[in-house]
């Protein structure tokens, strides 16, 4: 059986109506592109291949922003359109059209996806009204400790492939099943030929950021292959005394062992630096009127910093069976180091003389070390005259972390006037040289599914799966001593695909859901789990070959002990450090709505719009500081004739409103809100020959004035303003 995946050309026009709790109708009217004459575009030979056409997952020199193939929502090699889930890719095209340098860039250009900042250095994203809590690298989970988490979630971008991004609960593979999201980091992988590439940039804030990328084959043959990423960053900032540093080394081997088995090694290290702390600025004076600083007020010293240093080691062995049956043996080593020294003033400063404010000088040094293991199995079955799809796999996170903390000897320096938080004028304390008790926690899970893809009819796949999994958390709390044990969790999966025809599909989807969470009571012990079940079915349609897919899902979450914050409570002992309680009853109805992938060869357009609402069982908004409903744009468009070689592009990001309830004032409690606003972006590329191109991109395009993070511990962080950069590539 033979298929040709670059069809020859033939005007088609699309028309999809779209219904949800608002009606939306989406119309996209264009002629599918002929064969290709760049490279920019996803080109593929003709071959011969047996049973369904080959699905592309790398996106790297595809020109593309969708991709053929994932793998994170269940685990199998499915397209877009074959997943019962809402799935969403960032291409290594939209990385670099829309300058996305760190993966917090990366994730807040995903559809549904929003992040709050808690302070200079850590951010916290959300899908769907809740926290996402789990990354994964190459398809080996990472979990996220958002109190301990010292910039590492702000990687630089050089090194990935691609970003996937399942919306929704995906216990089956994580284990973890939490609501939100589940976010695949894939790395850059050795190219067949030699290739060479780099840019160089700069911006406002005297930002400078240089990447190289180098890949080459080890053997006359080819066999064996290597690939080198070295990328740097230096940024100063908007905001008094604060400025950040990153530094980046990937370095891959690929060896074809034999035609059907490959070995791919892999390091990676990260360095990342800021100087300067941030943890915002005082929203109230101690009458309880509200402050009004400017963009670059802080509550920082000259002498604070954040650091983190990492390295990451990972081993992938793959093998193909004569029965199409693939192996996989993946394993992946991570130390981390981590320091925080920092003064932290609460409370309300007095108007005139800028005193009243309490303060807290903290340093902290630790480590985290992570071992991950993933076996997996997959490949098509015979069952009643039909061929059908299972997977298997096994997995184990050993995860250590130590952070403890250095207290001031002797008394500490006076921190003065507030309002000269421009000025160098608080002096670093001494600090003790002994290590004090702080956060000692080692966390094992192991898990283990299955997940059967049934050929029900050739329009009709039945998906079914569970999980088991094994939770043990020790821990040593500032002195107090934990045990946390979970055993034989049981989370179910199942999934139902009808294709309409060729081009469009419906489905629905189940999954229960058993999320260890890290908030803490009021006594400093973890919570609960969170338990619960999610919902979800939807439209989606697959145009040119996959090349543009557009979707539309609605779903439900229901959760039993999802944490709510105790307004005015800290943990006792742990002044900066917020208390929670299980809530009950918490429900979230929403919808995703998405088009991304290329329009025609020279155009290419990412689309979403996301809504939801979450409350509690008394009715009350719960999560209220991550927007409700969110839409983002994107778009590039290469000129023709004369100015073929002009890539115009731009884009704008609009979200709701959002608020945080019962926040602390001088006297009582408010509620503070951040309206709804929307930042519009530009950008342009000119390919001055076939190997160089020179870009600029301006970010906020009209300065809107915006809070990233409103009412935490009563302060507030400003969004960043204009910024401009400039920069050129070269590619060999």
């Amino acid at each position: 059986m033979q298929y040709r995946l670059a069809p020859a050309a033939r005007p088609v026009r699309l028309r999809t109506a779209l219904l949800g709790s608002a009606f939306v109708t989406l119309i996209a009217s264009a002629e599918e592109p002929t064969q290709p004459e760049s490279d920019q575009v996803l080109t593929l030979q003709a071959i011969d291949i047996q049973g369904e056409a080959y699905q592309p997952q790398t996106t790297e020199g595809s020109g593309s922003y969708t991709t053929g193939a994932m793998s994170t929502a269940i685990g199998l090699p499915l397209s877009i359109k074959e997943t019962p889930q809402s799935v969403s890719v960032v291409t290594r095209q939209q990385i670099e059209d829309q300058e996305l340098t760190t993966t917090a860039d990366i994730l807040n250009t995903a559809p549904g996806v929003s992040y709050t900042r808690n302070d200079s250095n850590r951010l916290s994203f959300s899908a769907r009204g809740f926290t996402i809590d789990n990354f994964q690298f190459d398809g080996l989970a990472s979990p996220i400790n958002g109190l301990w988490n010292f910039g590492a979630t702000e990687m630089d971008s050089a090194i990935y492939d691609r970003v996937e991004v399942v919306r929704g609960s995906t216990g089956l593979l994580t284990g973890a099943g939490s609501p939100s999201a589940a976010v695949n980091f894939v790395r850059k992988r050795p190219l067949p030929d030699f290739a060479v590439s780099g840019s160089a940039g700069a911006g406002r804030w005297d930002e400078r950021r240089g990447d190289i990328d180098v890949s080459t084959p080890l053997s006359a043959d080819g066999r064996i292959a290597a690939r080198v990423v070295a990328a740097y960053s230096d940024k100063d900032s908007y905001v008094s005394f604060l400025d950040y540093g990153s530094r980046t080394l990937y370095g891959v081997i690929s060896s074809e062992l034999t035609p059907s088995t490959r070995l791919t090694t892999s390091i990676e290290y990260q360095k990342n630096q800021t100087n300067g702390m941030g943890s915002g600025f005082p929203l109230f004076y101690s009458d309880g009127s509200r402050t009004d600083f400017g963009r670059s007020a802080a509550n920082n010293t000259k002498w604070a910093d954040f650091g983190t240093e990492s390295t990451t080691a990972f081993v992938d062995l793959e093998h193909s069976l004569d029965n199409d049956w693939k192996l996989r043996a993946a394993y992946s080593r991570f130390d981390g180091n981590y320091r925080m020294r920092y003064l932290y003033r609460g409370g309300y400063p007095d108007r005139d003389s800028g005193r009243g404010m309490n303060a807290s000088f903290l340093k902290y040094n630790g480590e985290r070390s992570r071992d991950d293991w993933h076996l997996t199995a997959n490949g098509p079955f015979q069952l009643l005259g039909r061929s059908h799809e299972l997977a298997l796999g096994w997995m184990s996170i050993d995860d250590d972390l130590n952070i403890d903390q250095f207290r001031p000897l002797g008394a500490v320096p006076d921190t003065g006037n507030f309002m000269d938080w421009g000025m160098d004028h608080i002096a670093q304390p001494v600090w003790s040289s002994t290590r004090a008790s702080g956060d000692a926690t080692h966390t094992k899970q192991t898990g283990s599914y299955a997940v059967v893809r049934f050929s029900l009819a050739d329009p009709l796949h039945l998906i079914i799966g569970t999980r088991i999994s094994d939770w043990q958390i020790d821990q040593d709390y500032y002195g107090s001593q934990r045990k946390y044990r979970y055993h034989n969790e049981v989370t179910p999966y199942a999934g139902l695909i009808y294709d309409i025809d060729k081009t469009y599909s419906v489905y629905t989807s189940y999954t229960s859901i058993f999320n260890q969470q890290n908030a803490r009571s009021a006594d400093g012990s973890i919570l609960d789990p969170v338990t619960g079940d999610s919902y979800e079915a939807g439209i989606k349609a697959g145009y040119f070959d996959g090349r543009l897919n557009a979707a539309f899902a609605v779903y439900r979450t229901q959760q039993e002990g999802l944490a709510e914050a105790i307004p005015g409570v800290n943990v006792e002992g742990q002044a900066n450090e917020q208390a929670y309680k299980a809530g009950t009853g918490a429900r979230v109805d929403g919808f995703d709505l998405e088009l991304a992938g290329q329009l025609s060869e020279v155009w290419n357009l990412s689309a979403s719009y996301t809504h939801f609402i979450a409350r509690n069982s008394d009715g009350e908004a719960i999560n209220s500081n991550f927007p409700r409903s969110q839409a983002k744009l994107f778009s590039t468009y290469r000129l023709s004739g004369a100015l073929s070689r002009l890539t115009l592009g731009g884009g704008a990001t609009w979200q709701s409103g959002i608020s945080r309830n019962n926040v602390a004032r001088p006297g009582g409690f408010t509620d503070l809100e951040q309206g709804s606003h929307t930042l519009f972006n530009l950008m342009a590329r000119y390919q001055l020959t076939d190997y160089i191109s020179v870009s600029a991109h301006v970010d906020n395009l009209f300065d809107k004035r915006y809070y990233e993070q409103v009412g935490f511990y009563s302060q507030g962080w400003w969004g960043e303003p204009r910024s401009m950069s400039m920069g050129v590539r070269a590619s060999f």
